[in-house]
């Protein structure tokens, strides 16, 4: 059977033409490509195609109802694992069968025909080339038409057609090892996959200036600038499924690939993404980051008296965790920070008044204003360096051993911010229901039958028989009689007079605004 040699001769055809297996190319085939196609210039004969899951993996099954040498009716059916934008078919034909109840599946012989190389440009248009095995026989190449598709399929052509409709959302980060060509350099990879879109995020820091290429499962899927931003080298490229403008499209899959950043042939970063799956990558669903809770814990670190000084702090929440480092008392300039032996992000240190100082701050879940916590810092040795050979290094605490800071916002960590109770309505905000006016109602305004004055009578005014001036006599003013100045005479003047009792300095003299020798609590 010539068939291996078929199959390696187009494999080689496809190396020539610079699309060899397993590299980033226009499309990548997922079942939204499971359509008819055909060549609309020879409509008459064409394609059926399904993308499947097999124990092989994602594989493309394809029927092709044309005719044979003789003019016959004949399909030619085969499947081959999807490569990108490609799949490499083992054709067959069978003869023996017969029309409905007469078909005996014994009697049925398969023979193989050929080899059927699929290869497509875009959702909606590609190519065949067909090789058959007999001698003499024509090869060629068919272009090919999307005639139909899937009923509310949408098709991208990234690996975000691929999700299945069941399956959580997954976010992976993994830092790049550095090989030792530029010792300073750095960077991270992080691939998300979202109900509505995947992304594959790269950047670079501390790089020299230049044009470096990315390289995914040994196959260069882009070009990657790194030029200089501020006073710190860097470069990101960020691929999307489905595309946007500025984000090209995710035809690959880099979980469980390994990752280089090449300036020309030399491997400058390096890593292997983690494939999703508990315990790979430095982060997987959950991030890698400690679990929720209650507590916190402190590492500091003074190399000596008023000297250079570290102090990194962990606090977990019942709905976050936050690792925040800081350094101050160093020249200005930036810092890289290590957790357990991995590089985490540069700590910029900039001038303030009385001295210096910087922070790095990472959160789980992610938001705008922190770095993502995908790691774990109990137990590890947290290491910040900088120019001249400097290191300052401590291992960070496995028990809690530190309190939370004021309790500002109502959460027990002394700031404000979603889900915290800032409000002290019990659900962190002012909504309806609320009693954030303090009148009782829990509709947080002020109305008619709210007790907002304070008088007693819940109508939110002060009117005759309120006790409004709080004079004890329930009729809103201050007349003879009255205790209005609270100094435990009874008359209306509020003042302080020889006789007045506790007039501030408890001497129970008259002077109500200076300290004599003899007073007591004198409000210091």
């Amino acid at each position: 059977m010539k068939f291996p040699s078929l199959r390696h001769s187009l494999m080689a055809l496809a190396m020539a033409a610079g699309m060899s297996a397993g590299s980033a190319s226009a499309v990548t085939i997922t079942r939204e490509f499971t359509a008819n196609w055909f060549d609309p210039s020879h409509s008459g004969h064409g394609f059926g195609i399904e993308v499947i899951d097999a124990p092989v993996g994602k594989t493309l099954v394809a029927y092709w109802f044309t005719h044979d040498l003789q003019g016959k009716p004949m399909w030619v059916v085969g499947s081959g694992p999807v490569e990108g934008d490609k799949a490499l078919v083992d054709a067959y034909v069978t003869s023996g069968g017969a029309f409905t109840n007469d078909f005996a599946p014994g009697a049925v012989q398969t023979t193989p025909w050929g080899a059927l190389e699929f290869t497509f440009a875009d959702c909606n248009s590609g190519s065949v080339r067909y090789v058959p095995d007999a001698a003499g026989a024509p090869t060629g190449v068919i272009p090919l038409t999307r005639a139909t598709k899937l009923f509310g399929s949408a098709c991208s052509g990234g690996i975000s057609d691929d999700r299945k409709a069941n399956s959580s959302d997954q976010r992976v980060v993994q830092y790049f090892n550095n090989t030792g060509v530029h010792a300073l350099a750095s960077g991270k990879t992080r691939f998300e996959q979202r109900s509505d879109r995947t992304d594959f995020h790269v950047e670079v820091e501390r790089l020299p200036a230049g044009q470096y290429q990315l390289s995914v499962g040994d196959a260069v899927v882009a070009d990657l600038n790194v030029a200089l931003v501020g006073t710190v080298a860097r470069g990101e490229v960020e691929f999307r499924s489905p595309a946007e403008p500025g984000h090209p499209l995710l035809d690959f899959d880099p979980r469980g690939q390994s990752v280089d950043v090449l300036q020309g042939t030399v491997v400058v970063l390096s890593t292997t993404m983690g494939d999703g799956s508990s315990g790979s990558g430095n982060g997987g669903t959950s991030g890698g980051a400690p679990d929720f809770g209650n507590d916190a814990y402190q590492l500091v670190v003074e190399q000596f008296n008023d000297g250079p000084e570290m102090e990194a702090e962990l606090e977990r929440r019942p709905n976050r965790v936050e690792f925040k480092v800081e350094l101050e008392d160093v020249p200005v300039g930036d810092y890289t920070l290590n957790v357990g032996g991995q590089d985490r992000g540069t700590l910029s240190v900039v001038a303030v008044p009385g001295g210096a100082e910087g922070e790095l701050e990472f959160r789980n879940p992610e938001d705008a204003t922190h770095l993502p916590l995908d790691f774990d810092p109990r137990g590890q040795v947290v290491r910040l360096t900088g120019g001249a050979g400097f290191v300052i290094e401590g291992l960070f605490p496995t028990e809690p051993n530190n309190d939370f800071g004021d309790d500002d916002g109502g959460d027990g960590d002394g700031d404000c911010e979603e889900g915290d109770d800032c409000g002290g309505d019990g659900d962190g905000d002012c909504e309806e229901g609320d009693d954030c006016g303090g009148d009782g109602d829990g509709d947080g305004d002020c109305e008619e039958g709210d007790d907002c004055g304070g008088d007693g009578d819940g109508n939110g005014d002060c009117e005759e028989g309120d006790d409004c001036g709080g004079d004890g006599d329930g009729d809103g003013d201050c007349e003879e009689g009255d205790d209005c100045g609270g100094d435990g005479d009874g008359d209306e003047d509020g003042d302080c007079q020889e006789g007045d009792g506790d007039c501030e300095d408890e001497d129970e003299d008259e002077d109500e605004e200076e300290c004599e020798e003899g007073d007591e609590d004198c409000d210091d």
